[in-house]
């Protein structure tokens, strides 16, 4: 995996994005995996509780590791899901997926794609 950080961008403000193995680890928790979370949202009709969750969980993760770097008195709170969902609601559904899925498909490893992560990661 790369580590990279993004930002979403809702105006002035901006987001810290992180697309690592805590984050996988919770879609797997949540959804069985990071290539059934993309089913969903690669569906016919999306699913906004996915989007909202996955969002939520790498703005956190990228807050995380940016608190890492700053004193205790600069550290940033993590978001709720009632945030994040206010924060999707005023950047768009489909630019906040584009800019999800485009930090996804750089932070994984070449030889994983996010439409066969499942079978990548699940063969034994």
């Amino acid at each position: 995996m790369i580590d990279k950080i993004e930002y979403l961008t809702d105006g002035d403000k901006k987001y810290p994005i992180a697309f690592t193995l805590n984050v996988m680890e919770r879609a797997e928790e949540e959804y069985g995996g990071v290539g059934k979370w993309v089913k969903l949202m690669r569906g016919s009709e999306p699913s906004y509780k996915a989007l909202k969750f996955m969002i939520l969980e790498m703005i956190n993760e990228g807050i995380d590791i940016e608190n890492d770097k700053l004193k205790e008195n600069q550290k940033m709170d993590f978001m709720t899901s009632k945030q994040v969902g206010r924060l999707i609601s005023r950047i768009g559904f489909e630019e906040s997926g584009k800019q999800i899925f485009k930090l996804i498909n750089t932070a994984l490893p070449k030889d994983i794609n996010p439409k066969n992560v499942v079978t990548t990661m699940s063969r034994k």
